[in-house]
């Protein structure tokens, strides 16, 4: 199974193709800005897809960068399906709109590394473990809850396509060896995990309990890598707010935390051997 394009990934593609265009007609983005008539940051956030463009300011963009012919319906089919409404799902209502674009940007992303120093990555847990985590918030009804482990569910479906990215999770010891719902849940999660473990794609790595303090202590972080060589992004979640970080020299300092949690964890072998150590101890 092949990822399903979705506006999001066709307003990824837009973007690139209007900043090639733009670039290879020799101009700034200043100049496309004062053609629009608006602000260069504007002109910023459709090249890198966080945006799509109406159809008059296409129009005028592609004649400002001379784009004729195929090209420019190709682009001009991107950008419509770049618009699309996505289809309702049952549990849209009940997203957080702080998720929302993470979600857009995580089903899109070619590479993801994360970092989570209480719980198992969504993108990893069983449904069971998921409804535990959820049902400890008592801002969500039991309904909710419900539909919102549907809609992690749902979201795992990227690791099941052909071209699903490659994910190395730096999971803490502590978290494996938790009691998340109880030993039944944990028990199947560590299954699932040594399962997940198996695919090519799939890396986790453990970090040791007896190591103490290390580069990723108390902060939450996951690093996304976008298609087509676009700027790499890092989401930080906090109780209240999740937050986007693209500024290069900031996402460099989470590369440096990353690769260095990855000096100190245990091989994949050895994570895959303390799952199977673990669960029989429950």
């Amino acid at each position: 199974m092949v990822r399903e394009q979705n506006p999001t990934s066709y307003k990824l593609q837009l973007g690139a193709a209007l900043e090639r265009f733009r670039l290879h007609a020799g101009l700034p983005r200043k100049a496309a800005a004062d053609e629009l008539g608006c602000s260069e940051g504007k002109i910023g956030t459709i090249e890198r897809g966080d945006v799509a463009i109406r159809a008059a300011e296409l129009k005028v963009v592609l004649d400002l960068y001379g784009v004729t012919g195929d090209e420019r319906a190709d682009v001009e089919h991107l950008a419509a399906e770049a618009k699309r409404r996505r289809p309702r799902t049952p549990w849209g209502s009940v997203i957080p709109d702080r998720l929302k674009k993470f979600f857009t940007t995580e089903e899109t992303a070619v590479k993801i590394e994360a970092y989570l120093p209480e719980l198992l990555h969504g993108l990893v847990q069983t449904e069971a473990y998921a409804r535990a985590v959820l049902s400890t918030n008592s801002a969500f009804r039991p309904e909710e809850v419900e539909r919102l482990v549907d809609a992690r569910m749902a979201r795992q479906t990227l690791l099941e396509s052909s071209d699903a990215p490659a994910l190395t999770l730096a999971v803490p010891e502590a978290v494996v060896r938790g009691q998340v719902g109880g030993p039944v849940v944990m028990a199947e999660q560590l299954a699932h995990l040594r399962r997940l473990a198996r695919r090519p794609e799939i890396t986790i790595r453990v970090i040791p309990t007896s190591l103490g303090a290390h580069a990723g202590s108390g902060l939450p972080f996951t690093i996304l890598t976008p298609p087509q060589g676009r700027r790499r992004m890092v989401y930080v979640e906090t109780l209240t707010d999740g937050l986007f970080v693209d500024e290069p020299l900031r996402v460099a300092k989470y590369e440096t935390a990353f690769r260095e949690l990855m000096g100190v964890a245990l091989s994949p072998t050895a994570s895959v051997a303390l799952l199977a150590t673990v669960a029989g101890q429950l």
